[in-house]
């Protein structure tokens, strides 16, 4: 991938869209992006400085194994998401690994030093920087909330309804590609597989979506999204 390619797809991100073409070089480490594809675990080089990953494009499980060989699912990363800004050791038993559930992955990482070092010369870019990383922290304050405080039909509509806002969906109709299991999802909002099961054959039911193994059809998106503005 060539220099000024990379710079495009940071720049895309708006976080990214005021630093020039020279910083946007210097702050990358990896002469080219990782592509990695479906189902691959993606191994990310280890170092001893602290690092921050950039999902430039698809869609990657945040997965730590179990001793019995069972993946055990922590969280979705979908483009646009930063992750990282830890010390990276070499792989081990109960480590957490990365994989792919889109047909293919773009990422590119960074040391958080340099990052340090644009901020400080640039002050526009860190107070979106700050921005960024408080709309992520108060994403994970609600998502404890919900699990709280929230039933289980809750928090599955509200999980549907942050992937379509990812997705930055614009049509009423939204087609899902089903790369999370009903375990996945029964993860993530944590309940139980059997609940998940039921609560799709409910919402089926009532005309809210249709579940496959190869997709979720979501007919009318504005039905979740006013659910959504509904919950206290």
């Amino acid at each position: 991938m060539t220099s000024n390619l990379k710079y495009w797809y940071l720049h895309e991100h708006k976080l990214f869209r005021n630093l020039s073409f020279s910083e946007i070089d210097a702050l990358c480490i990896l002469k080219r992006f990782k592509k990695s594809k479906k189902n691959e675990l993606i191994d990310l080089p280890f170092s001893d400085k602290e690092r921050i990953y950039f999902l430039k494009q698809g869609t990657i499980k945040l997965i730590s194994i179990n001793e019995e060989g069972e993946e055990l699912l922590i969280d979705i990363l979908q483009k646009g998401d930063m992750f990282g800004d830890l010390n990276l050791e070499k792989p081990g038993k109960n480590e957490e690994f990365f994989k792919v559930v889109s047909d293919e992955a773009i990422i590119c990482t960074f040391y958080r030093e340099k990052l340090e070092e644009i901020m400080y010369k640039k002050p526009d870019f860190a107070l979106n920087y700050i921005k960024f990383i408080g709309f992520n922290f108060k994403k994970i304050q609600n998502s404890y909330k919900n699990i709280l405080f929230k039933d289980a039909k809750t928090r599955l509509l509200l999980l549907l309804n942050m992937i379509i806002e990812k997705e930055n969906v614009q049509s009423s109709t939204f087609i899902l590609p089903n790369y999370l299991t009903q375990k996945d999802i029964a993860q993530l909002i944590c309940t139980t597989r059997q609940t998940i099961i039921s609560l799709f054959k409910d919402l089926e039911k009532e005309g809210i979506l249709t579940y496959s193994q190869k997709e979720i059809i979501i007919p009318n998106i504005e039905i979740i999204k006013n659910f959504v503005q509904n919950v206290k």
